[in-house]
């Protein structure tokens, strides 16, 4: 997704959830930073810049956007949102089919589907992202 976005525009601001059904933020921030990592090489022969940024929900996130033009890089299951920023700010907005859902990855670690595990979720971040579902699932016992 990284990638898509550096190829749409030259800074890509992502958004990332502090509601209080989320994992910690900072542990989250970690992993899209780790990500981003991945891609920065890509990102910088492209002239991209990445940043994070924390906000409750999707309009209050958009408070942080700055440009004048906006392209909205969405997975496929936010059209509804898409659809939204367009109608209420005027914004384009582009939807990339995911690889698979934060549902789906959670299922493949619960059921110890390693290898299908490895073909969704880059393997950098495969230890990260195993270790806060494994927090999610301690916070919720």
């Amino acid at each position: 997704m990284f990638e898509r976005m550096a190829d749409l525009a030259p800074t890509c601001l992502i958004g990332v959830s502090t509601g209080p059904d989320n994992l910690p933020i900072d542990q989250r921030i970690g992993v899209i930073e780790k990500a981003m990592g991945i891609n920065h090489v890509v990102a910088e022969i492209m002239g991209c810049c990445f940043e994070t940024a924390k906000a409750a929900n999707p309009f209050a996130f958009f408070e942080f956007v700055t440009a004048k033009r906006v392209i909205l890089v969405l997975g496929e299951d936010q059209v509804k949102l898409a659809e939204a920023a367009k109608r209420i700010l005027g914004w384009d907005f582009h939807l990339v089919k995911r690889l698979c859902s934060s549902t789906e990855v959670r299922a493949l670690i619960d059921n110890e589907e390693w290898d299908r595990l490895s073909q969704v979720v880059p393997e950098d971040i495969l230890p990260s992202v195993a270790r806060l579902r494994s927090q999610e699932l301690f916070s919720k016992s």
